[in-house]
């Protein structure tokens, strides 16, 4: 609530802060960003925010990011990119497996180069496609999330019984 980022939107990308219209399941927030990709854009359409300082990667290099898709399949290219330079980058995609309903995506920056600093977070929707505005090409999206991930599943130890309450 105390910090405002400003989309920069490019080659018929369009997103913006709006009330959430599909509050429901993991995502009940009040305000969530969409994305139209719009007709007579660019395949490589989408829009990007700039963050105040480098983005930390020391640590934390998991990406999450609620999608509400409008199909299966939809891929989403999260990009992170230097902001004097945009040909220092790293960028990983996935791929929407509901419809209609929100979901997480995961974006693994374990490989990304911490030498270098990254102030841009772009996202593009189904690179390589136009898009045509309709609601097809709308997207929902919250909660962009970098962390240092789950970490795994511990080991369990053996013999498994149900009779155990642990």
């Amino acid at each position: 609530t105390t910090i405002t980022y400003s989309f920069t939107n490019f080659d018929g990308g369009n997103a913006s802060k709006i009330t959430n219209p599909q509050s429901s399941g993991i995502n009940t927030s009040a305000n969530v960003g969409q994305m139209i990709k719009g007709a007579g854009g660019q395949p490589w359409g989408g829009s990007f925010l700039q963050t105040a300082a480098p983005i930390d990667f020391s640590t934390d290099k998991i990406f999450t990011m609620k999608v509400y898709s409008p199909r299966v399949g939809a891929r989403v290219l999260l990009k992170v990119e230097n902001a004097m330079n945009g040909g220092i980058f790293f960028e990983k995609e996935d791929t929407s497996s509901v419809a209609n309903a929100w979901e997480e995506l995961t974006f693994d920056f374990s490989a990304i180069n911490t030498a270098n600093t990254y102030e841009k977070i772009v996202l593009i929707w189904d690179l390589g496609t136009v898009g045509d505005g309709t609601a097809n090409f709308t997207f929902l999206f919250d909660d962009i999330v970098l962390s240092a991930g789950s970490g795994g599943l511990a080991q369990i130890d053996l013999p498994i019984t149900f009779d155990d309450v642990n």
